[in-house]
């Protein structure tokens, strides 16, 4: 049995991520993936600036402009009543006052691919059901490639969990659970044809059952994803088509821009839905992506956050590697639990610098996302004070994602 310094169990943005920062530094890594590639991924598709160095570490960034990316010059908030705020970008790390939208399909393809031409070991298809220990720390994951329906076992000195919101390997039970039944919330998304054009903007639609945002990718299609109530949901009996029409379409702006609009494909659906940072680790397991948190969907940020805690852990992990290599006799098996302990502070420190106040300032702007009166009275304050309203926009989006592995 092929022996891995890490197995990272989930083909995302977060694990392909983590897969190729551990192969370009030198680690032999599989990356497991429960579907077929490409698959479509319930998701805003909005790569904001601060994507880009990373893309760029990654060596992905032509290749998503090559895919059809198209440019976002500008942000703009809509309330209920059509009233607006709009934002350009402002200068990122990359340098850059323009944000990309790109189907999850095209995106986690070119991730994955790459990860496979890095280095790394990449396997479609494989369903991971449960981690095995050795002396208290992860050793092996047991799965099943669903083509055969037969078992399998891969063997590493580490095992990093970015399967999602709903992991069974680091988030329990308990933490699935979602709030009170009634007052969860839950996301749809779908590509569509036939919207008014809204240029190279994407657009966050408030209305009294959530939010949602519209935005443009490749094909000439655009992606509407947006969140609602749980009480919404059910008296839609879960139709899609009706959810749409009872919550979005009560925002004056979308109605209009969607009121030709034909679905392209199949809507995806998710929920119930947390937000808020998670364990970063459970048992030994190192999650990054969703499985270390959500942040709220109206920042735009979750796709920059998985590709840097896929970095970030890579990264501590790389760099324990060096030290346990220098130190002792490098055919050892395994991690010391010192060295486990010492990749697990780095990445939470790290982790911490950049996301702790992303994740308290989305949850003070939930408030406001959930209540007509109060994103109206916000609407309001930011119209007229230009400057209050980019700084409340570079808020959630601020972060060190710049330098090469940790800042």
């Amino acid at each position: 049995m092929v022996k891995y310094d890490a197995i990272v169990v989930g083909g995302g943005p977060a694990g392909s991520s983590a897969a190729i920062s551990l192969a370009q530094g030198g680690a032999k890594v599989l990356l497991l993936e429960e579907k077929r590639m490409p698959r479509e991924k319930l998701c805003g598709e909005f790569i904001t600036p601060e994507c880009f160095p990373s893309l760029e570490r990654l060596r992905v960034m032509n290749r998503m402009l090559a895919a059809g990316a198209q440019k976002i010059t500008r942000v703009s908030l809509v309330v209920s009543s059509g009233k607006s705020v709009d934002s350009q970008f402002a200068r990122s790390p990359s340098d850059s006052t323009s944000a990309l939208s790109l189907s999850r399909a095209r995106f986690d393809q070119i991730l994955f691919d790459r990860a496979r031409e890095a280095g790394a070991d990449c396997l479609e298809g494989v369903a991971v059901k449960k981690c095995v220990y050795e002396n208290g720390s992860p050793r092996t994951i047991e799965a099943m490639m669903l083509q055969t329906g037969k078992s399998a076992t891969f063997d590493a000195s580490l095992v990093i969990d970015a399967s999602g919101r709903n992991s069974r390997l680091t988030i329990g039970k308990r933490e699935r659970v979602a709030g009170r039944r009634g007052s969860r919330l839950y996301a749809l998304k779908a590509h569509l044809k036939n919207v008014e054009s809204i240029d190279n903007a994407v657009e966050l639609f408030f209305f009294p059952q959530g939010y949602g945002g519209l935005a443009r990718v490749e094909d000439d299609l655009m992606n509407l994803c947006f969140i609602v109530d749980e009480r919404t949901l059910r008296v839609a009996g879960g139709d899609p088509s009706k959810v749409l029409e009872a919550s979005v379409m009560n925002n004056s702006v979308a109605r209009e821009r969607l009121r030709a609009a034909k679905v392209v494909g199949k809507w995806h659906s998710a929920g119930p839905l947390t937000f808020g940072k998670k364990r970063l680790a459970s048992g030994g397991i190192i999650a990054i992506g969703d499985a270390s948190g959500m942040i709220d969907p109206f920042t735009g940020t979750g796709i920059q956050i998985a590709l840097r805690t896929g970095e970030i852990a890579a990264q501590a992990i790389l760099e324990a590697n060096q030290k346990r290599s220098s130190a002792i006799d490098s055919t050892k098996r395994g991690h010391s639990s010192s060295s486990l302990d010492s990749i697990l502070t780095s990445y939470e420190r790290h982790y911490e610098s950049e996301f702790s106040n992303r994740m308290k300032i989305s949850a003070l702007l939930r408030i406001a996302a959930f209540s007509p009166v109060v994103a109206g009275m916000l609407a309001g304050v930011l119209a007229r004070s230009p400057r209050l309203a980019s700084f409340v926009f570079r808020a959630t989006r601020s972060g060190k994602g710049g330098g090469v592995g940790h800042r």
